[in-house]
């Protein structure tokens, strides 16, 4: 990740390859899928794995993905991809990242009566390798990188690229934040009406504002940092 000088907002010239990335994108959005409903109805004879299982269920599909659209691309595909980042970004993520978790909090007063944190699971705190890697590694840095490469870079610069000029910023935008939000409701309590409304709305809202930030800055750096910060404003909390 460097510093780019590539002016704000995406370019409409469309690589050789664009087509091919939305097959990869979409078997790996599925197998995720899969695989967190098969990790998540598991019994582990050691529940530490539970966790940690359940992260790389979603990250080797995605980064498969990414790696099979790489391939077909070649060298031009990370300039694609827009995995770059400058100074701006960090303001743009920190802002977009306080204002989402803001409007997630109010959601979840309306949907909880109080403000919660639905679908974090951190465990005992015994401050070992596993809870470190659970807890804040995997949750606060790896999680918010790999998944906006997914669907900030492979999914929004996919769907972009194939769509016409008129409707290609919405409807990428549209399709980013849908998929992003279907992919943290598949292993909920569908019967927790409550809890299956405010994780499905936050998320929305997040996918939708990071797909937002990282087309109109022509980069996902900005994105990356927007989701580390929705990601520990929620979860730091939750350890104190």
């Amino acid at each position: 990740m460097g510093i780019t000088t590539e002016t704000a907002g995406p370019s409409r010239v469309r690589p050789r390859h664009v087509g091919s990335a939305l097959t990869p994108a979409a078997i790996g959005i599925v197998l995720a899928m899969v695989l967190i409903v098969v990790v998540d109805s598991t019994q582990f004879a050691d529940a530490r794995w539970a966790l940690p299982l359940s992260y790389l269920c979603v990250w080797i599909p995605l980064l498969g993905a990414i790696v099979v659209a790489g391939w077909a691309h070649g060298a031009s595909f990370w300039r694609w991809l827009r995995f770059s980042v400058r100074g701006i970004d960090l303001i743009w993520g920190l802002g977009v990242g306080l204002l989402a978790r803001t409007v997630a909090s109010l959601i979840e007063i309306l949907g909880y009566g109080s403000i919660g944190s639905a679908g974090v699971r951190l465990g005992d705190t015994v401050y070992d390798a596993w809870w470190l890697f659970g807890a804040l590694l995997a949750p606060v840095l790896l999680a918010p990188i790999i998944e906006e490469l997914f669907f900030r870079g492979l999914v929004l610069r996919a769907v972009y690229g194939r769509v016409a000029a008129r409707w290609a910023a919405p409807i990428a935008i549209a399709v980013s934040g849908l998929t992003f939000a279907l992919m943290h409701l598949v292993a909920l309590d569908l019967s927790d009406l409550a809890t299956v409304a405010v994780v499905g709305s936050s998320t929305l809202i997040f996918g939708l504002a990071a797909a937002s930030l990282s087309l109109a800055t022509g980069r996902i750096g900005g994105a990356m940092i927007a989701h580390v910060t929705f990601n520990a404003l929620v979860i730091v909390p939750a350890l104190l």
